[in-house]
């Protein structure tokens, strides 16, 4: 992803689904997801990003360690279990791009429905605790976050004052990673 592909996105795929609809929008410390003409963008669609600091994924952005990664995990055992059934790695060698693309979309696929087939309630279960709650903070106790409890976001839209929005967000705050560590 570079910072062409990620506006592309945005204004193909994301402000369409949105509809103008004010939205949280969370984003890690890529160098595309922070440009000016990113964060512009996004200013102005309505579009509010929130910054995930390094090392807290898997606090606030549960799918991406319970659903993303195990479903990755099992593309990648199915595309090499795909490779090493044949009969030389000179015959995979000799595929062309396409081939391996072809290859590759056939194990997503099956990967998905074999996902899906066996951890169907776990993405429900993720999706219901991480999905589309109303901004209005009516939903708040259905917040699930390892390490708190009686969470209480409230209309986040309401009460957000605009800092500087170029600010940068510095990596490597020791303290603040120590505190995270010392939740679990």
């Amino acid at each position: 992803m570079n910072d062409k592909l990620f506006e592309r996105y945005i204004t193909t795929h994301l402000i369409p689904a949105l509809g103008g609809r004010p939205t949280l929008f969370a984003l890690d410390l890529m160098g595309s997801h922070k440009t000016s003409a990113v964060l512009e963008l996004l200013n102005n669609s309505n579009i509010t990003p929130s910054r995930i600091p390094s090392g807290c994924t898997g606090l606030v952005q549960p799918l991406d360690v319970s659903i993303n990664q195990p479903l990755k995990e099992l593309v990648r055992d199915l595309t090499d279990q795909r490779i090493f059934d044949l009969e030389s790695a000179a015959d995979f060698e000799s595929w062309t791009v396409g081939d391996r693309r072809v290859m590759t979309t056939h194990c997503v696929g099956e990967a998905f429905d074999q996902f899906h087939t066996t951890k169907a309630n776990l993405i429900s279960r993720f999706f219901g605790k991480t999905g589309s709650l109303p901004i209005n903070g009516s939903l708040d106790s259905e917040l699930d976050i390892k390490g708190f409890t009686n969470l209480e976001i409230g209309n986040w839209r309401e009460d957000f004052v605009l800092a500087d929005e170029r600010a940068d967000v510095h990596e490597g705050n020791d303290e603040l990673i120590e505190f995270v560590e010392n939740q679990n």
